[in-house]
């Protein structure tokens, strides 16, 4: 009977713990890339601005958990002069796919995306899960 229960027992963290791990894993952040490039005579100070102006968009209509980088490399031998990462951090996958969606259908945010599409193109694009490490 001491070994049923304690197999009851022990078969319940198990279950438990799985499940935390799962709802954990549920609410990770996601983080996209796009690889760009800067249309000809257009400076990185353009691209900032415009992620800056995203981003104030994303805040006015009050999304929250979300952050935007432009990563632009010191050195490369695959990627030529102008190339760049566009990168978003969300809070989950969930709400990155509500991102991208926002990003391409919202009238808010129609003047952003109408003057990305005039200074760069991306020719990729690619969405991660974040574990968060410390």
């Amino acid at each position: 009977m001491r070994n049923k229960v304690l197999s009851i027992v022990i078969s319940m963290t198990v279950a438990l713990f799985s499940l935390s791990i799962s709802s954990i894993s549920a609410q990770a952040g996601a983080r996209d890339f796009f690889k760009c490039k800067l249309t000809e005579g257009v400076k990185q100070a353009d691209m900032e601005k415009l992620a800056a102006d995203f981003m104030a968009v994303i805040r006015k209509e009050g999304m929250k958990g979300y952050q935007t980088e432009l990563l632009w490399p010191l050195y490369s031998q695959d990627i030529s002069r102008g190339t760049f990462y566009w990168s978003t951090s969300s809070p989950s996958a969930a709400k990155s796919a509500g991102l991208e969606e926002f990003w391409g259908d919202s009238e808010a945010n129609k003047d952003v995306r109408e003057r990305f599409g005039k200074i760069a193109q991306c020719e990729s694009g690619s969405v991660y899960t974040v574990s968060d490490i410390k």
